[in-house]
């Protein structure tokens, strides 16, 4: 037995299309469009089953890359879940790093504003006089109780 994997096909092709379509180069032994669930509309690609493998690869090399409504398919030997190549999994380093302004690192804008850019060291000397004052103030600031609320 083997699978063959049908995609790219048109929204209206039923089974008994891909399976008459298969038939012609040998003998089918099961043919399904894959539908979602929700909306019962095709997905656009299914399954054939052919016992004999050499129907199945005449099959493959004939309809691959074929025209049909429209939409050109792609059609391979299904390959089982068991032998499959598992894609990796991200890792953290394949993540995008963020700074704290969720900006990616390494990214530079042309005005930053953080405590280290020139933009800002340029505009401080504006202010010194008036941040000198208020560490004053702070510094002479008395520290009182705080006042009872009423109905404690």
């Amino acid at each position: 037995m083997t699978n063959i994997f049908v995609a790219n096909l048109d929204f209206g092709i039923t089974s008994e299309d891909l399976k008459a379509t298969f038939s012609q180069f040998g003998i089918v032994e099961y043919a399904h469009v894959v539908y979602d669930n929700k909306t019962k509309k095709s997905k656009g690609y299914g399954y054939v089953e052919m016992p004999e493998e050499s129907d199945a690869n005449n099959a493959v090399a004939a309809l691959h890359g074929i025209e049909v409504n429209g939409r050109i398919l792609d059609i391979k030997i299904a390959t089982p879940k068991d032998q499959r190549v598992k894609s990796p999994k991200p890792s953290k380093s394949d993540k995008p790093k963020f700074n704290k302004f969720n900006k990616e690192d390494g990214f530079k804008s042309k005005r930053p504003f953080n405590s280290e850019s020139s933009y800002n060291k340029d505009y401080s000397s504006f202010n010194k006089e008036k941040k000198e004052d208020t560490v004053k103030v702070k510094e002479n600031r008395v520290m009182r109780p705080r006042r009872k609320r009423m109905g404690e």
